[in-house]
């Protein structure tokens, strides 16, 4: 027998800290050059184009991460679908007789001009690739067979002739994509992991089918306490139809009938310089996940107190006013909007592409519960399949020690100002002895929302009184 001596036991749980927390952190899966590497983890922007190359996805993620230090997970894709080259163009005003042909398959959406510096033929001439408007530098114009590639684009370019300096050329590509099963593979990846996070977002241009889809395994999700909700991007304009053509065809027949809590629609579009140096039109979505990323989950992304979004330069398509915004808006998508008296480019609002009447009508109501509900089943989870005394009014012992733990972290979100308060409390008369089920009503009231504010404006003669 062990000599006689005081000794303690340390037990753990009691202090309610809930550990790792998915605040700010998000998944993206879409297509990108070096696909097939499993699940990647991202801190910063410089990372991303190393490891994934071009591609929707590296777009993404480097606009979200230029905007917000956060992690994101990420699976990249081949992507079945092979992206597009345009016909090349030559300057109205060429004065050379040469001609440049493209082919290949494009790794990412380009516009692409080629200029002449000097003039001559193959291997005499010099030229340069200008790719979104970003510089490359003066090179030499190949010799036989003229071939050029374009280095991470997928794309060759072929010289013929003699050209003159100040020549140009220019063509655009469009990005390839994923069909909707492959997109969806990689959702369940995501899913299957168990990560903490706060939502998925889908790199690329998506339509209504593949919405449908998401808020689907949205709403699987959460049956199985993985509380989250998706972002995806609407197409741009087609060139061959009007802003008015394309806001109307959005908000009709290509917005679908999805209705869901747990889904969002980016159908805004931004010129945008990015860390990494491009300058593109892109969709809203990578900015807009570095928003969300940076702010706590009760300001909203359109709260003009925490600034613009830092790296648009510009609204697109050109011409595009608050009339189309609020079609747009009011048909459930997230949008970016100028504001008079104000420099820089803002969210309008963090719609949910939900029903109208609901109660989560916007990202920052729908990220409030799911923290809520993240941390009261943590702090629950160490009562479960415990053994209670049942007392004679049918209550089990202790009650008042697990609603305590219960309350605990809305505390918490009253502190750090995300809800005004929270509760928790236990119905009477449950059988707990018949169903080995304790039934408790959660109550929280969110924050108010000050988005309109009306001022009666007048003269005032103090004579009069």
């Amino acid at each position: 027998m062990a000599l006689p001596d005081v000794k303690n036991r340390i037990l753990d749980g009691a202090m309610g800290v809930q550990g790792a927390s998915a605040t700010g952190r998000f998944a993206a899966v879409g297509v990108a050059a070096n696909y097939g590497q499993g699940l990647l983890t991202f801190t910063d922007a410089e990372a991303v184009e190393e490891a994934l190359g071009e591609g929707p996805l590296r777009d993404l993620l480097v606009s979200s991460l230029s905007s917000a230090k956060t992690t994101v997970y990420a699976i990249a894709l081949q992507g079945s679908v092979a992206g597009t080259l345009s016909s090349v163009t030559a300057g109205a005003e060429n004065a050379g007789a040469g001609t440049v042909a493209v082919s290949g398959s494009p790794r990412n959406e380009y516009d692409i001009v080629i200029e002449i510096l000097s003039s001559g033929t193959l291997n005499e001439g010099t030229f340069r690739v200008v790719i979104d408007g970003l510089a490359g530098k003066r090179l030499t114009i190949p010799d036989e067979p003229g071939t050029y590639e374009i280095a991470g684009t997928g794309i060759t370019l072929t010289f013929a002739g003699t050209f003159a300096e100040g020549d140009i050329y220019s063509f655009s590509a469009t990005e390839p994509s994923a069909t909707n099963g492959e997109m969806l593979s990689a959702v369940d990846q995501i899913l299957d992991a168990k990560l903490e996070i706060e939502w998925i977002a889908v790199a690329g241009v998506s339509s209504a089918p593949l919405w449908a889809a998401l808020a689907t395994k949205a709403e699987g999700a959460a049956e199985i306490f993985q509380y989250l909700f998706f972002v995806a991007q609407a197409r741009y304009k087609a060139k061959t139809e009007t802003l008015d053509q394309w806001a109307n065809a959005l908000s009709g027949v290509e917005r679908g009938t999805v209705a869901s809590t747990r889904l969002q629609v980016c159908a805004g579009w931004i010129e945008e310089a990015d860390a990494n140096g491009q300058i593109d039109v892109r969709g809203l979505i990578g900015m807009y996940c570095g928003v969300l990323a940076g702010r706590k989950v009760h300001q909203g992304p359109d709260a003009v107190r925490y600034g613009s979004i830092s790296a648009a330069t510009a609204l697109r398509s050109d011409g595009i006013n608050d009339g189309h915004i609020e079609a747009l808006k009011d048909a459930g998508y997230v949008t970016a909007r100028q504001i008079i008296g104000l420099s820089g480019i803002y969210i309008t609002s963090g719609q949910m592409m939900a029903e109208e009447g609901s109660d989560y009508n916007l990202v920052e109501r729908r990220r409030v519960m799911d923290k809520a509900c993240r941390l009261i089943r943590k702090a629950q989870l160490f009562s479960l399949n415990d053994a209670v005394r049942i007392n004679k009014d049918g209550s089990p012992e202790g009650i008042k020690m697990l609603l305590a733990q219960s309350e605990g972290p809305l505390k918490v979100m009253v502190t750090e100002g995300e809800i005004s308060s929270g509760t928790v409390v236990a119905p009477e008369g449950q059988n707990i002895l018949s169903t080995a089920t304790l039934k408790l009503k959660v109550r929280i009231v969110p924050l108010g929302k000050l988005s309109y504010i009306e001022n009666e404006t007048a003269y005032n003669n103090p004579i009069l009184g």
